[in-house]
């Protein structure tokens, strides 16, 4: 009979890829860890494991009982999302992941409305990267995550998750008051020659300022790069530098710094859960709040000057 356990912890390897990862994870020793994969090896009587330079991948046999475990803990979320549903669901406790700039937007208006509507329901609030949100949802360590997906980056593989859109968020370009005229007459050309503030390397953000540059037939003179749509925004705002940024981080002080009908793109910002979890009264609580908190960050946009995004 294999055992559960150690099935979890073959799932870990795959999802974190280090044997000191998966140890982090479960708060034990990486020997443990490599000791309970050995046993699951004898107990599966096939080779699960093979070794990858200093790293220990998967065998196509270990992938297909990666593949198997992840159904059978599917099971066990829809068995707990059955029993929680003989309940009334107004109580118990939820971890809600969410990235930086979703935590205002959405994570405190679904603190503050569960502790009115649904006081015996305690919900924490974590702030996690998009890829850590996803990774932590899988393995249970959250049971919702708040997450976006950049309209110009590929979905990645949901693997057992069940995504659903809260609401689109076009990006915006932010540039310098005194640079406006020369961009509504000469197109994002007249950015050429300026200096930029844009995210770290690998950012959707910086990603976005590159497909602006390609499009306009230059390539942006990136001078500051910063972690965080808010702290690109701070740095926007003393108008030494132009910048890319979701319009919802863009504060109302800043609004006259953007350049309204350019087109440089859009995201949407998703709900995620585990697929056999969906149907438990907590979650489907907490999803049905941010939905309409998302319909009313809407509504209230809608008076306002939209911009024509990128398809």
């Amino acid at each position: 009979m294999l055992d559960l356990r150690r099935m979890m912890l073959l799932c870990d390897l795959a999802d974190l890829g280090t044997v000191t990862a998966v140890a982090e994870r479960r708060n034990i020793t990486s020997s443990a860890v490599s000791q309970q994969l050995r046993v699951l090896e004898d107990e599966a009587g096939a080779i699960l494991l093979r070794k990858d330079g200093r790293t220990l991948g998967l065998t196509r046999s270990g992938q297909v009982l990666v593949e198997h475990v992840r159904r059978v803990l599917g099971a066990v979320d829809e068995a707990m999302s059955a029993v929680a549903a003989t309940n009334d669901g107004s109580s118990g406790q939820l971890v809600v992941g969410a990235f930086n700039t979703a935590v205002p937007l959405l994570a405190v208006p679904l603190v503050q409305r569960l502790s009115r509507r649904m006081p015996d329901m305690h919900v924490q609030v974590r702030q996690q990267s998009n890829q850590d949100a996803r990774r932590l949802v899988r393995q249970g360590e959250l049971d919702v995550a708040i997450t976006c997906t950049y309209d110009f980056r590929g979905h990645e593989s949901l693997n057992g998750l069940l995504r659903q859109p809260l609401l689109e968020e076009p990006l915006v370009l932010v540039a310098p008051a005194q640079l406006h005229l020369k961009l509504r007459t000469r197109g994002l050309i007249a950015l050429a020659d300026e200096p930029w503030v844009t995210g770290v390397g690998d950012s959707p953000l910086n990603a976005a300022v590159q497909l602006i540059g390609e499009s306009a037939g230059f390539e942006p003179k990136v001078k500051h790069r910063l972690v965080g749509a808010q702290n690109i925004c701070d740095l926007a705002a003393t108008e030494i530098a132009s910048a890319v940024v979701p319009r919802y981080s863009v504060p109302p002080r800043l609004a006259g710094l953007v350049v309204e009908d350019v087109a440089v793109g859009s995201r949407t910002l998703d709900v995620l859960v585990r697929e056999g979890r969906q149907r438990d009264p907590k979650i489907s609580a907490v999803v049905r709040e941010l939905k309409e908190i998302a319909r009313e960050i809407e509504a209230a946009g809608a008076g306002s000057a939209r911009l024509v995004v990128a398809s």
